[in-house]
């Protein structure tokens, strides 16, 4: 008897479920793209159980743009949300999302950059210096798509063959599921490698960088990677991780130097490593420059 109960509770349930919440789930896109990205949440969970991440919230969920220029900001913790702000950008412009990549789902565009690492309460992204810029010095109104996919503390071989490289094939598959095509990948890494090693490894390490970037140029033939020459965190500069960085920029007609970050002093920096407003702003004047370049 009470197995015949629980089925029927269950078949008014199912009844409820297929009569009133699928056609609310389905009624609008918003409301679908919300149901997505719930069922992705939940896959996403299920692979990286222990992960906290910054990700977009239900209200800020709207379709992406049809067409769109789309940027990723790639590599370790200076390109996640570590940004020491003085105060917010203006950032009021219609015309700019974020992608989700965890979720499948855009938003419009606001900080924390959602999919990238970083630190809560507060902190920024340099994106934010990319969108200001553009419009500050280009009037850029084009619709444009901004994702990050960043981990503090990883080394070259980490991402192309280590403890990170299933995690960003991951990331590339999410891409190409959701078609998105990206123009320009800014890729900001080389805090975390030995600064006075053998030549055997920054040789593996050229190796291991042009594994990485051929990766994302295979995705589409119109990507573009800007590179900037890193290596400074609480260390001095090397040479010879600077050389090896150059090197990879001169063997590759898709791959372009952006800056020099070790350039960046203390007064660009709050704690010898992680960059401030000043050096934020000083970084994406160049990716917006980086953008239009190509763009116009």
């Amino acid at each position: 008897m009470d197995y015949e109960k629980l089925m029927k509770k269950s078949s008014l349930f199912l009844i409820i479920f297929i009569l009133i919440v699928v056609p609310f789930i389905f009624a609008n896109k918003i409301n679908r793209l919300r149901f997505i990205s719930l069922l992705n949440r939940s896959t996403y969970n299920k692979k990286y159980p222990k992960e906290s991440y910054f990700s977009t919230s239900f209200k800020h969920i709207v379709p992406c743009p049809k067409e769109s220029i789309n940027v990723a900001y790639v590599g370790q913790s200076n390109h996640g949300n570590i940004i020491e702000r003085v105060q917010n950008l203006d950032l009021s412009n219609e015309n700019v999302f974020t992608y989700d990549w965890r979720l499948g789902v855009c938003s419009k565009y606001k900080e924390p950059l959602a999919g990238a690492d970083g630190r809560a309460g507060g902190f920024g992204h340099v994106s934010s210096d990319t969108i200001y810029f553009l419009k500050k010095n280009y009037n850029f109104s084009e619709n444009i798509v901004f994702l990050g996919f960043s981990k503090g503390g990883t080394r070259a071989q980490d991402w192309a063959s280590g403890t990170f490289a299933n995690k960003f094939d991951f990331f590339l598959k999410k891409l190409k599921k959701d078609d998105i095509k990206i123009d320009y990948v800014f890729w900001h890494q080389g805090e975390s490698e030995i600064k006075d090693a053998n030549s055997i490894y920054y040789q593996n390490y050229i190796n291991d960088i042009q594994l990485i970037f051929q990766k994302f140029l295979k995705t589409s033939k119109k990507t573009k990677i800007g590179m900037a020459l890193v290596s400074v965190c609480n260390s001095e500069r090397s040479n010879s991780l600077i050389n090896s960085q150059r090197s990879i920029i001169q063997s590759n007609d898709r791959v372009f130097l952006t800056l020099n970050t070790d350039n960046l002093g203390s007064s660009y920096r709050y704690d010898g490593c992680h960059f401030n407003s000043l050096g934020a702003s000083v970084i994406g004047a160049k990716y917006a420059a980086f953008i239009y370049k190509f763009y116009k």
